[in-house]
């Protein structure tokens, strides 16, 4: 899944690599700032604060973190929307870890999946954490404390490749996508399906900021963004990309949609009245180079594959 992330603020880029650690990165300069905690091979729990000053680059160690870090690779990431100023992450060693931004220190660990974790994801208010696995099950975590709220076991009969929340502050919906092609809308507190479509293709997906749509692309129609209602119907396609979508993501405010392609564009597409099923595409940005991720900072959009931002 998504293996990097961007602020709520927009003020910086999460990331993670083929080791069990995630970084935090200047979005404006692309200067790191810090390193997340990871295990030193003693047992020990090493966290690297880095920060610029005049003298050059401060470093700093904190020891002994309050819970044990990933021991494997991590495969997805996520920022949360609350004041806390808290990153989740999901791991080849089955775990779910919420770490502190502030100190980089990982605060819960949650176990409980038999498989790696593809995906996480925090609720509208960042009071709910949700994780994939590759086992197809679905959990639901309180963010506060690491407890377990609800687990679906057999959400999929494939890997989970990403689960979103809803967006919606009066919503507990929760949709997910999986590598048997279809997507599922869950009620979160229940766990009870609400709904299912088919749409065999890409593993990315993303909720609009209203609540109302999903985005995501398929094996039948590569080149296009599709749009779904949360039971599955006003079906769109957003055409233009020469090659296979790779990502897409809607801005803060709701209005615009941003997609990737390998054919090296991004494509920004006016969807204030997607509900009318009007949608105008109004810019095209070529970046020269085939674009993997992309995400909105405040007033601009960067690729995250590339560290290319545009306003």
């Amino acid at each position: 899944d998504t293996q990097v992330a961007m602020s709520p603020n927009g003020r910086f880029v999460a990331s993670v690599g083929s080791d069990e650690n995630w970084r935090l990165w200047d979005a404006a300069s692309g200067a790191e700032w810090m390193a997340g905690a990871r295990h030193d091979g003693t047992g020990e729990c090493i966290c690297t604060l880095k920060r610029e000053t005049r003298s050059g680059i401060h470093r700093k160690f904190h020891e002994g973190c309050p819970v044990v870090a990933h021991t494997s690779v991590i495969r997805a990431l996520a920022f949360s929307p609350s004041p806390q100023k808290m990153i989740a992450s999901g791991g080849d060693d089955c775990a779910v870890i919420l770490w502190d931004v502030r100190t980089g220190q990982a605060q819960h660990r949650m176990e409980g999946s038999s498989q790696a974790v593809t995906s996480v994801s925090f609720s509208a208010r960042g009071t709910l954490l949700a994780s994939g696995s590759a086992s197809g099950s679905i959990r639901v975590w309180v963010a506060a404390t690491g407890a377990l709220l609800t687990t679906i076991l057999a959400a999929h009969d494939d890997s989970v490749t990403s689960v979103r929340f809803s967006q919606s502050l009066d919503s507990l919906k929760l949709v997910s996508r999986g590598s048997d092609g279809e997507i599922k809308v869950w009620g979160v507190e229940t766990g009870e399906r609400l709904s299912r479509f088919l749409i065999m293709g890409h593993e990315f997906l993303e909720v609009s900021t209203d609540g109302v749509f999903i985005a995501s692309a398929g094996w039948t129609d590569k080149l296009a963004v599709q749009l779904f209602n949360w039971e599955g119907g006003y079906k769109m396609h957003l055409t233009g990309h020469e090659a296979e979508v790779t990502s897409a993501t809607f801005s803060p405010d709701g209005r615009t949609l941003a997609s990737v392609s390998k054919d090296g564009t991004c494509m920004l597409w006016d969807v204030s009245r997607m509900a009318s099923q009007m949608i105008d595409r109004y810019r095209t940005i070529h970046l020269g180079i085939p674009a993997c991720a992309v995400a909105w900072g405040r007033d601009w959009v960067r690729d995250t594959e590339t560290g290319v931002a545009f306003a």
